[in-house]
């Protein structure tokens, strides 16, 4: 059996893009738990659970830092968005198959949004911080 794949590529920029996505999840989480008046704490903390695992497992399993690439990026969206919404119905509680799918094309979409943003702040400082993309 051959070593284990690394998440990143070793580059500055891959370690920006994974931390800007990550703070991205988590912030698209924020403003849903918020919105929603629940339990806002604790049920913060379980949703960036289960949504970071989706999506640094997707990352992992598909390479979407080795290197930083935009398709791969949207494929790991398209993918990690709706585990995480079915690992949520699963551990959070339970929703008719309608509320599924409409959860995960809101998610899917607010996820996108607030992603692109933080993907696009993070090209937006290499450019011009001038950061060299090696370790």
């Amino acid at each position: 059996m051959g070593a284990m794949r690394p998440l990143l590529d070793g580059t500055r920029l891959a370690r920006a893009a994974l931390i800007g996505d990550v703070v991205a999840i988590l912030v698209f989480l924020l403003f849903g738990v918020s919105s929603h008046h629940e339990d806002a704490v604790s049920r913060f903390f379980t949703l960036a659970a289960i949504f970071v695992a989706a999506w640094v497992g997707t990352a992992w399993a598909i390479g979407t830092y080795r290197p930083v690439s935009n398709g791969r990026l949207a494929a790991n969206l398209a993918i990690a968005i709706p585990i995480g919404v079915l690992l949520r119905v699963a551990v959070v509680g339970s929703l008719t198959a309608g509320e599924i799918f409409t959860f995960a094309v809101v998610a899917l979409l607010f996820a996108a949004i607030f992603v692109g943003l933080a993907r696009l702040v993070v090209i937006v400082l290499f450019r011009v911080m001038r950061w060299e993309e090696t370790t």
